[in-house]
């Protein structure tokens, strides 16, 4: 299943900046295609419809694709996104089970958080002395960073304390 992200970045007449994303994919699967859309930072409208086989959903993302870049939406450059590093303190210099797999629901609340409202997603996770580093690539870093302490919270297992925000890298 893949999925097609597109941004939007406007200026009102008043000057206030709006920036939008629409995502769909086809999900042969469980038998519909999916539209997400809304602001960038703010949880997004959902719409399905029905979806017969694989041939029907690659149409209906060309449709979308279309239709996006008639509209001025248009796949984002990952050259614009920034890498915002998060980090979960260890005990020790190394990662336990535990801590493994407490990371592991934090990236999965993370990626929830983010991707439903057009925030991005964690890329990677590595490990580092003391600590294991989600590597999420976002399109708003600074939105981005607000989002994590709520995932944190929602994530079993994990102590939101032991989670750090580290400052964003732009992508070159």
């Amino acid at each position: 299943m893949s999925i097609v992200r597109l941004y939007r970045e406007t200026t009102n007449e008043d000057g206030s900046r709006l920036f939008e994303y629409r995502e769909a994919w086809a999900d042969v699967e469980g038998g519909e295609f999916v539209v997400h859309h809304g602001r960038v930072g703010h949880p997004g409208t959902v719409g399905e419809q029905p979806l017969a086989d694989e041939a029907e959903g690659e149409e209906l993302l060309a449709a979308f694709l279309a239709q996006g870049a008639e509209e001025g939406f248009a796949e984002a450059d990952p050259a614009g996104f920034a890498l915002l590093p998060v980090a979960y303190r260890l005990r020790g210099r190394e990662a336990s089970d535990i801590e493994r797999r407490n990371v592991e629901h934090l990236r999965v609340e993370v990626t929830h958080q983010l991707a439903w409202r057009g925030l991005g997603e964690v890329e990677d996770v590595t490990e580092e002395p003391g600590a294991l580093v989600l590597a999420v690539r976002t399109p708003h870093a600074r939105k981005a960073a607000a989002e994590i302490p709520v995932a944190a919270r929602r994530a079993d297992g994990v102590q939101p304390n032991k989670v750090e925000v580290r400052s964003a890298v732009q992508e070159d």
